[in-house]
């Protein structure tokens, strides 16, 4: 039978990796226009929701800095800006969600992701902006790759591999009882809030099955997939052989790689299994086969008493205070069957872990590696095994041997909710249901709040989720914050004209109103990230044209800035700047100043196609001088203008298509 099919026309968004370096720097003022610098302040603003998923941003606290003296590259002076380190303000409002022992289907996570916003500053007065919102993720690479991938690593990696977040091998081999998580970040466009576990199992006749384990519905974008896909979560019967996992949305479309796994069903006198988290936020199942020990330190405090007159040699000076003791395993992994050198390499995983668990009776037992040195490579290693040490978390000053028992029931407690929110659709609209943001934990009897005061997300997933519902005051497809129209060209341009013929880019609309947000810009982000759907050399060769591109044009220079009769602005009082183009050694634009209105001036001659230098030469009547911007239109090429001189734009293409090549004057 065969495996969904990929679905295809998606874009994957980044997420920063806060276990790498996340550095946020804030450009430097031009220095032509700000020469002292002695007063300057930098300043960032972090900004992240008020709780999990909630809608609304808070600043969670304020960087100030200062920007780095100029340094001098090559003869030319360089500001560089200030500088803010991140990773480690985000790392600690993500966390780690430990896997939940004998789970099954899926769950979704919003504590390893999170959005936030950077508000820059430059007192005083200079600059006061937000950025658009980033996501971060709690997650990260080795430095190697880093190196290469940056923070791109989902936009560029992710959006052709589509893997689960891990590196553990494919084609593992698992016991029928394993515990096997696989976990995947909803960061695509379009979304969909619909995700299924699928899975195709093999028989011992070769017999094939294909079918749907679990859905979840209601998920949200960046929210992290947990999927239960151990042999026992997954129900498979004991004639199963090998299989397959993957998730698909709500029409069966695949939305990530295939992971293989072989059962192994053979006895093995030694098995444990081993949970730690990995460097991309999930959790891998080590499976150890070779031989353990356990071992215990005791640790006594005592205290001297005096020996009353007539005490026997039963009486004892020494009293003991407080006994701790300190356990621990040893274990070897046992012989690797397969893949020798790269489960080798694999176990530098577990040496950097956060977090590791082991599966007992008792449940997942967290331990504290203290093994500090791993051979992972040598040449021909033969067999190959791995010895590591661990301690356990807790210290015990008694001893008992008793069969693992249930918790004692507890006075009944249930989840209620304590704040909702509207159930959006694909396009960011209502869809005319209500859920709760939040659950609260109170008691069942009486309806109050359990103390200590507990409270979590009302995540897809989660056994105390509360399900949506229908509210008939909301009209399905409405929005407070429609979007904006987008009407531009994309980025690339028809490839394969023949000469004398120019390549078009495509112009792509996204209607007003296409997608919708509860928060002003949510909705202008869905838009933009459709665009990007749109915004490729794939679409460009399918939509856009070959034109004429032989066919000189005239330029113009439009300035914007409105002087008077004594060539001042009028705004300021300053003197404006009087600026001429030339092309090819000619001149084609002289004398040109603001007016009122501003007015285009267009050479009376034309000039050729193809890639020109603009030489401007710019006077002013007097001093002080206007600083200016001089601005290709379409070209995305500016040049500042802070004194009198002769100013070069470079490698201007000019094209047919550009009639008139336009040069605004605006103000710095």
């Amino acid at each position: 039978m065969n495996i969904d099919l990929l679905k295809e026309g998606l874009t994957w968004s980044d997420a920063d990796l806060v276990r790498n370096e996340i550095e946020h720097i804030i450009p430097a003022m031009d220095p032509e226009l700000f020469p002292d610098r002695s007063g300057m302040r930098y300043y960032l603003d972090l900004k992240m929701p008020e709780f999990p998923l909630s809608p609304v941003f808070e600043t969670m606290l304020t960087l100030e800095g200062r920007e780095k003296p100029p340094t001098s590259i090559g003869g030319a002076q360089v500001y560089e800006g200030c500088a803010f380190r991140l990773e480690e303000i985000l790392a600690g409002q993500l966390t780690i969600t430990l896997p939940e022992r004998g789970m099954v289907g899926l769950t979704a996570i919003a504590t390893l992701t999170a959005p936030y916003q950077i508000g820059e500053k430059i007192q005083p007065g200079l600059l006061d902006r937000t950025l658009p919102t980033r996501y971060a993720i709690r997650a990260g690479l080795a430095q190697r790759d880093f190196v290469g991938y940056q923070h791109s690593f989902f936009s560029r990696f992710q959006s052709e591999k589509r893997r689960f977040l891990t590196w553990q091998l494919d084609g593992k081999q698992v016991s029928p009882n394993q515990p096997e998580f696989m976990y995947f970040l909803l960061n695509m466009a379009p979304f969909s809030d619909v995700v299924s576990l699928r899975v195709r199992a093999t028989t011992k006749t070769g017999e094939q099955l294909i079918f749907t384990v679990s859905t979840i519905s209601g998920v949200r974008p960046y929210q992290v997939i947990c999927a239960a896909v151990g042999a026992s979560a997954l129900g498979l019967g004991d004639d199963v052989t090998n299989y397959e996992i993957w998730l698909s949305d709500d029409q069966n479309r695949r939305l990530t790689e295939i992971r293989a796994y072989t059962i192994d069903r053979r006895r093995h006198k030694f098995e444990r299994f081993v949970l730690f988290s990995n460097s991309l936020g999930g959790f891998d199942t080590l499976r150890v086969l070779g031989k353990a020990s356990q071992e215990t330190d005791v640790t006594k405090a005592t205290t001297r008493k005096e020996r009353p007159a007539g005490k026997g040699l039963d009486f004892s000076e020494l009293e003991v205070i407080g006994v701790t003791e300190n356990s621990g395993i040893q274990f070897s992994t046992g012989l690797f069957e397969q893949e020798i050198e790269y489960y080798s390499d694999y176990l530098r995983e577990l040496m950097v872990a956060e977090v590791v668990l082991m599966d007992t009776d008792y449940g997942f037992e967290a331990l504290n590696l203290i093994t500090s040195n791993l051979k992972y490579q040598q040449d021909r290693p033969g067999l190959v095994e791995q010895v590591f040490q661990f301690q356990r978390t807790y210290s015990d000053k008694n001893y008992s041997r008793m069969p693992a028992a249930a918790p004692i029931p507890a006075r009944a407690t249930k989840w209620v909710g304590v704040s909702s929110r509207a159930v959006l659709n694909e396009a960011g609209k209502r869809t005319g249901k209500l859920t709760w943001e939040r659950l609260q934990k109170v008691y069942a009897d009486d309806g109050s709040k359990v103390v200590p005061y507990a409270v979590k997300v009302n995540i897809p997933g989660d056994p105390d989720y509360i399900q949506p519902w229908r509210e008939i005051s909301i009209t399905p497809g409405s929005t407070p914050h429609p979007s904006k129209v987008i009407t531009r060209a994309i980025d690339f341009k028809k490839a394969g004209c023949g000469d004398g013929f120019l390549g078009t880019a495509p112009v792509v609309t996204i209607p007003a109103g296409s997608f919708g947000g509860e928060m002003p810009g949510d909705a202008d982000a869905l838009a933009e990230a459709k665009f990007k759907t749109y915004n490729t050399q794939e679409y460009a060769n399918q939509n856009g044209t070959c034109e004429i591109n032989n066919v000189p044009v005239h330029v113009a220079i439009f300035h914007k800035i409105p002087m008077n009769n004594d060539l001042k602005v009028v705004a300021n009082g300053k003197y404006g700047p009087v600026v001429d183009m030339r092309i090819d050694g000619s001149v084609m634009v002289v004398n040109t100043i603001g007016q009122t209105p501003p007015v285009p001036r267009q050479s009376d001659t034309t000039v050729v196609t193809g890639v020109k230098n603009l030489v401007f030469e710019v006077e002013y009547n007097n001093s002080p001088f206007q600083a200016c911007k001089l601005k290709a239109v379409g070209k995305n090429k500016e040049i500042t203008i802070s004194a009198p001189g002769f100013y070069i734009l470079e490698d201007v293409q000019i094209n047919s298509a550009d009639e008139p090549l336009t040069i605004e004057v605006v103000l710095a």
